[in-house]
């Protein structure tokens, strides 16, 4: 193949992989702390569903291009340039996926249970604050497979020359 499909596809995944960075950070960092200012646990409730429905919308595709880009890219390199990075930095999207699914769902799913037995308006909000900083914890650990990858990608790219 042709060095410039497989530059394009290389820079395609590591600036997919530089968003889902970006946005495992500020859900991390920012987004939980803001909806524990809530001044209600039902609207904390409701607004932290959305942020999860809309952070699903976001990371999966993302997770997609990232993953089929870098990985077409080593195997449409020669010899010569197929590097591991790319299948690293390729996986751990992948690996990162497997983390929300195993560890980030069990505990928004604790959340959710906890509405379906109280109610929404007699759910405890010290309990639902302490579930949200649980999550806001273990999300951390996407965010940093996620920069580290991103870091791995762009070091690999620039010395690849592409």
């Amino acid at each position: 193949m042709s060095r410039p499909t497989i530059a394009i596809t290389k820079f395609v995944g590591v600036c997919s992989l530089g968003l889902l960075t970006g946005i495992s950070f500020s859900t991390s960092y920012a987004s939980v702390k803001s909806l524990l200012t809530l001044p209600s646990a039902p609207a904390a409730h409701r607004s932290f569903k959305n942020l999860m429905t809309n952070l699903e919308i976001l990371t999966t595709p993302l997770t997609v291009i990232t993953t089929f880009s870098l990985l077409t890219s080593y195997y449409l390199s020669p010899p010569s340039q197929k590097h591991p990075y790319l299948i690293f930095t390729s996986v751990i999207p992948l690996l990162s996926g497997v983390y929300s699914f195993a560890i980030l769902s069990p505990k928004a799913a604790r959340m959710e249970k906890l509405i379906r037995e109280n109610g929404e308006k007699g759910v405890n909000g010290e309990e639902l604050r302490n579930g949200m900083v649980e999550w806001e914890s273990a999300s951390w650990g996407i965010t940093g497979m996620s920069g580290l990858a991103f870091a791995m990608g762009v070091v690999g790219i620039w010395g690849d020359g592409s």
